[in-house]
């Protein structure tokens, strides 16, 4: 693996998330796992560049759960939700029945996760050099720091804006294993629990019993990933879909509590690019 990319990882927990699925219509029921999406947006919550100088690519997520619990737990993480609906898809006799400012809402019902707990991993992606800037360099360090103190551009969420996560900040982990496959010592995690007198230990851990295989998995609902000011996307929805056979985890299949996330190759170019020398 290369080590002059920039590498970005973040970890999630929450007791509600939504992952909708778009072909289960008016009564939507997540998909098992974060979207490309939706990590995307996770990373983003925390950090981007309005100029689309450079941007976050989410390659893969783990599906942990806490230490010490029941294999395979993620299976049994579905439940009914119920909400109020006040948005304007409601039907015309709703709208008119209610107060003047925006009539009765109606009943929503949805199947969501819960409990649920997400390490998301991530390569930060833009051209090369612009002049004297390195822009991804910039937003990495962005990122980690923002990461750090605690700061985000808005509050991280688990799919729907209401489902706001519960813990969002660093693999809370005592090792983790860096870009160059070595397993060290978790220096954020270490710095997290020092600032918070919180013990140094491991709160969660991959759920390596599960493996599934989800037949189509939204990847995104636009054209490009990322657009400049100015030049909107394109509506065009793209789905992952799982071969049979398939072994090396990709696409829509979960294994061992990993799912990698198949980028379009477009989107994906600059990836597997060759790092100029000026690479930090």
């Amino acid at each position: 693996m290369s080590t002059n990319q920039y590498h970005l990882q973040i970890e999630v927990s929450g007791p509600l998330a939504m992952f909708a699925r778009p072909d289960t219509g008016g009564t939507p029921t997540s998909y098992p796992a974060p979207t490309w999406s939706a990590a995307k947006g996770m990373f983003e919550s925390i950090a981007f560049l309005s100029d689309g100088a450079a941007w976050i690519c989410p390659t893969k997520v783990e599906i942990c759960r806490p230490v010490n619990e029941l294999d395979g737990r993620a299976l049994s993480l579905f439940q009914r939700y119920t909400t109020n609906y006040g948005g304007p898809l409601r039907e015309p006799g709703l709208r008119k029945a209610g107060i003047i400012s925006g009539g009765s809402s109606m009943q929503f019902f949805a199947t969501v996760l819960s409990g649920v707990c997400y390490r998301l991993y991530a390569l930060v992606v833009g051209p090369h050099r612009r002049g004297q800037t390195n822009a991804r360099h910039f937003l990495k360090e962005l990122f980690e720091r923002r990461l750090k103190q605690g700061r985000c551009y808005r509050t991280p969420c688990l799919g729907w804006s209401e489902f706001t996560c519960s813990y969002w900040g660093p693999f809370r982990c005592t090792h983790v294993t860096g870009p160059t496959g070595r397993v060290e010592e978790n220096k954020p995690w270490k710095e997290y629990c020092s600032r918070w007198g919180l013990p140094f230990r491991n709160e969660s851990e991959v759920d390596e019993r599960l493996s599934l295989d989800v037949p189509s998995m939204l990847i995104g609902v636009w054209d490009e990933a990322v657009t400049a000011p100015g030049k909107p996307a394109r509506y065009a929805p793209r789905f992952a879909r799982s071969s049979p056979g398939e072994e090396d985890g990709g696409g829509a299949t979960v294994k061992n509590g990993v799912l990698t996330y198949r980028v379009p190759p477009g989107w994906r170019a600059e990836l597997t690019a060759k790092e100029t020398s000026h690479a930090q």
